[in-house]
């Protein structure tokens, strides 16, 4: 998932500032109910 377009549209309807950055990345599943299971074969991230 590229993040970049989707935080650059809330700059420009100023509904979030430019100074603004991700600290933190995360994956995973939330189960409610019952049981789930979440398996993940890569994982990578880029900064730039």
């Amino acid at each position: 998932m590229n993040l970049d377009g989707f935080t650059q549209a809330l700059v420009r309807r100023k509904l979030l500032s430019n100074d603004k950055y991700v600290s933190g990345i995360e994956s995973g599943t939330e189960v409610f109910k019952g049981s789930g299971r979440l398996d993940t074969k890569s994982y990578s991230v880029e900064i730039g």
